[in-house]
């Protein structure tokens, strides 16, 4: 199928120049007529998520494009082919959406989750009863936080993500997609502060993560390459707080004497972090 063939080169094709991709990809999706086409593309769907993605990727920056555009894909079946198209036993948008690193993405693809759960099926159990894996997906993408341990919060959270508004899928992620060209091309000015990231409260997990001024002269939270936009909600003498553009739970981060805070919707602290020296 010449379609299979051409979708494992779009990403390297992306990195180098603009195209239209979401226009070839609705051309690609729009010609599936038969069932054995429709599955034969979802087989590719998941091939390129589990061989070239998580096994044959080594470039993060590469890796996160497969991520995305694989999740364009697979929103552009649903709005082309009908919910009807998502069987219960198929694992492709979930994949898609635990395997992003980006949480804007995850946010956009929301959508594509809420119609596989109307569906039901693997859905329900994989990774553990919904929505703890769903939930920590997105948690982890915007604040490198954890859930584990807290089924308490999920109702209250999930009922913040299915309250949104959302956009049509496949075009929020082009745009997202466009997005991140962007930020990849911007160059550091000054790091701000620089912490020891910490899924959990308590433990210090590998890797830092900082507070950085790049080129375009906006503030970022920079986990290794990727950035989050961060806007100011809050200052005084001795504090300022900062929440991620777009992030979906209404938490933010308070800096304060140089010491910094995770900090959810109730007020309540869920890290202070480790500065790094």
């Amino acid at each position: 199928m010449k379609i299979i063939t051409y979708l494992l080169l779009i990403p390297s094709i992306l990195s180098s120049f603009s195209v239209d991709y979401l226009k070839i990809y609705t051309k690609e999706v729009a010609q599936l007529k038969t069932e054995s086409q429709k599955d034969a593309y979802w087989k590719t769907l998941y091939d390129l998520d589990q061989v070239t993605y998580m096994q044959d990727t080594d470039d993060p920056v590469s890796g996160d494009s497969i991520s995305q555009t694989n999740m364009m894909r697979t929103a552009l079946m649903f709005e082309i082919h009908g919910n009807d198209i998502y069987k219960p036993n198929n694992t492709v948008p979930i994949l898609n959406f635990s395997h992003s690193y980006i949480g804007d993405s995850n946010l956009a693809f929301w959508p594509i989750i809420q119609k596989c759960k109307s569906v039901g099926g693997i859905i329900e159990s994989f990774g553990g009863q919904f929505p703890a894996y769903q939930l920590e997906g997105m948690s982890l993408t915007f604040y490198d936080y954890s859930l584990f341990n807290k089924a308490s919060e999920y109702p209250r959270l999930l009922e913040k993500l299915n309250q949104r508004t959302y956009p049509r899928v496949s075009t929020a992620l082009a745009k997202i997609y466009e997005e991140q060209q962007v930020l990849n091309a911007l160059k550091d000015i000054k790091v701000m502060g620089k912490w020891r990231r910490q899924h959990l409260s308590g433990t210090d997990d590998q890797g830092t993560f900082e507070f950085v001024r790049m080129s375009d002269d906006n503030l970022y939270l920079r986990r290794k390459h990727r950035l989050q936009k961060l806007i100011l909600i809050d200052s005084d003498a001795y504090s300022k707080s900062f929440r991620i553009e777009n992030e979906p739970f209404g938490w933010f981060y308070k800096l304060e004497n140089g010491q910094l805070r995770l900090v959810d919707d109730q007020n309540n602290i869920l890290i202070t972090y480790n500065t790094y020296n």
